[in-house]
């Protein structure tokens, strides 16, 4: 698998387990050097699309089954693009009218009338081949939505993991019908087990987009936590890793998400550890990179900008391959 290099992961910034930088094309001004395939190879293009923007599930994509990998390429293809529209729209009024294309697209998708586009015609081939439901990708616009018209700093870390798992849990339980049917006595408890990583998710989210909501004088981290901690807004944006208070809050941050990881492993303690069916393995491989950036995070003292989360994390495929392969989180 080929690695970012440093010199490409500092142009990065992450939201959930998906990796992404500043947007530098769009679908209907894209040239065939830009990406591969298009209306006419919709799979080749979101591929593309996910590798460029999101590499971590592109990794992940790997080892999802051969004949749904390329539908959950257009799951996730759809979440860039969503992602996209808010960072790279100057004018809320613009972000609003392409939000609402695709909630026009979605509706079209489950009228079998899909827009030229290649990821409305990926969407449209998972819609076709399993029972995915149109909600979950509402669910992905709305958060976005509620992202760019909420508060940036929510008051409390519950808070910001309940705002946050919307999204969260669209990216996790959306793409469960393409590797069960919904009538599998197991989904249930899978689904509760989900439930915990979409937390985990959330904070480590909220940990790795530190570093880019600080550059743009923002601070996200939730106020009783700032003031637990006496972290002070203008600190953070003039010294950053030395701003008082800042690891402790991140500590505490990184604490909630390993709670919600080992909660969701309790939860396979009647399959003596594995994820139960096996076949429910891929979805659980987003946990894999949330627990990977905890990890190396508390290797330098919970300072979010420190240079070594920057270097691609070789031991990442690594981690997603045994994962994949023992079928236990």
């Amino acid at each position: 698998m080929s690695s970012l290099s440093a010199r490409q992961t500092t142009r990065l910034a992450r939201t959930g387990t998906t990796l992404l930088c500043t947007p530098r094309h769009h679908y209907y001004a894209t040239s065939s050097k830009a990406t591969t395939g298009g209306a006419s190879d919709p799979a080749a293009y979101c591929s593309d699309f996910v590798k460029r923007y999101d590499p971590e599930a592109w990794l992940q994509s790997h080892f999802w089954p051969r004949e749904v990998r390329d539908l959950w390429i257009g799951w996730r293809a759809f979440n860039l693009e969503i992602h996209q529209v808010s960072s790279s729209a100057k004018q809320p009024t613009i972000a609003m009218m392409r939000y609402q294309f695709w909630r026009d697209a979605l509706k079209a998708i489950w009228n079998d009338t899909p827009p030229n586009h290649p990821v409305a015609l990926q969407l449209h081939k998972a819609k076709t081949m399993r029972p995915v439901q149109r909600y979950h990708l509402k669910q992905i616009i709305d958060a976005r939505v509620n992202a760019m018209q909420g508060p940036s700093t929510h008051p409390t870390l519950q808070s910001h993991i309940d705002a946050t798992a919307p999204l969260q849990n669209a990216l996790l339980l959306g793409p469960l019908p393409l590797l069960l049917p919904p009538t599998h006595p197991s989904t249930s408890s899978i689904s509760h087990t989900l439930s915990h990583l979409s937390s985990l998710l959330s904070t480590t989210s909220l940990l790795r987009s530190l570093p880019l909501n600080t550059s743009k004088r923002l601070n996200t981290i939730p106020r009783e936590l700032c003031v637990k901690h006496g972290l002070v807004d203008e600190e953070l944006f003039r010294m950053g890793s030395g701003a008082r208070g800042l690891q402790d809050a991140c500590f505490e941050i990184g604490t909630r998400g390993m709670d919600e990881l080992i909660t969701a492993r309790s939860h396979l303690k009647t399959s003596a550890g594995k994820i139960d069916p096996a076949a429910a393995t891929p979805v659980f491989l987003s946990a894999v990179p949330a627990e990977r950036y905890l990890k190396r995070l508390e290797a330098v003292e919970f300072n979010p900008f420190h240079p070594d989360l920057l270097k691609a994390d070789w031991k990442l495929a690594p981690n997603i391959l045994w994962t994949a392969w023992t079928s236990r989180l």
